[in-house]
């Protein structure tokens, strides 16, 4: 099962309502006039569970969690450009596996689409369940939460069992290529997955 988190700063906190628990649960009202339930974390900070996009979008996606029991993804920065243009960095963690993996997704709301690339990412150390749980994670993250319907990632020929895995779980080669080099063969290309036929 998906969960998101956020992290919930005091500043946006104007008031505590009744406490959940003695663990220090509570809900609370935000400077947005909204109502969530918080708790705190080990190192003392506010963080929600919740799926409410509102309140996501209107703290700027600041420390978003999406997760499950197997793989976390953490947003690491978020900015957005001139053109409203989200763009996104998001830390992998998968369970048991020391490393951790990056992924930057560049994203049209308007449009529906979202651009996407491994920046740090070992597909040999990747079980295939792993890598589907990923793609799960940032398919919930673009379609339920920012309600874009087309992901795409642009991959290297290179990359044979990133392409592999992509193919998988449902991506396509719908493009050829894109950027080809000197060499016609070796090139980036778009793998695309229609989100809205999951």
């Amino acid at each position: 099962m998906i969960k998101t988190r956020i992290l919930i700063p005091r500043k946006n906190i104007v008031e505590f309502l009744e406490p959940l628990d003695e663990r220090g649960g509570a809900f609370v009202i935000l400077d947005n006039g909204m109502t969530t339930d918080v708790y705190l974390d080990d190192l003392n900070n506010y963080r929600s569970i919740t799926n409410n996009v509102d309140i996501i979008m209107d703290l700027d996606f600041y420390g978003l969690e999406i997760y499950t029991d197997n793989v976390n993804l953490r947003e690491i920065q978020f900015y957005q450009d001139e053109d409203d243009t989200y763009n996104f960095r998001f830390e992998i963690k998968i369970k048991d596996d020391e490393n951790h993996y990056k992924v930057k997704l560049n994203i049209d709301a308007e449009e529906g689409f979202s651009i996407n690339e491994f920046l740090i990412f070992n597909d040999n150390k990747v079980s295939p369940e792993n890598f589907k749980e990923v793609d799960d994670l940032i398919c919930y993250f673009l379609y339920d939460i920012l309600g874009v319907t087309k992901s795409i990632f642009t991959v290297v020929t290179r990359e044979t069992k990133r392409i592999e895995n992509l193919l998988n779980v449902g991506y396509e080669n719908k493009k050829g290529f894109i950027n080809a080099y000197d060499n016609p063969k070796v090139g980036e290309y778009m793998l695309e997955k229609d989100l809205s036929d999951e």
